[in-house]
């Protein structure tokens, strides 16, 4: 998959949500591959558990950053 930019958060659950809805979201074409390779190493299951145990929370806003 192509870059799609960087992100930084002070919470490591949003910017692990931003990340995946990046990717989620993204018409690369190379982006099923790297969705295959999130979901078998349970990538969502693991960012809904930490919110749930309050590592953090699954919303952010984004805000660029030139």
């Amino acid at each position: 998959m192509k870059d799609i930019g960087i992100l930084a958060s002070l919470d490591p659950v949003a910017v692990d949500q931003a990340c995946l809805d990046l990717v989620y979201n993204s018409n690369d074409p190379g982006k099923d591959q790297l969705i295959e390779r999130i979901e078998s190493r349970h990538g969502v299951h693991t960012i809904e558990e930490a919110a749930k145990i309050g590592y953090g929370s699954r919303e952010y806003e984004f805000i660029e950053v030139k």
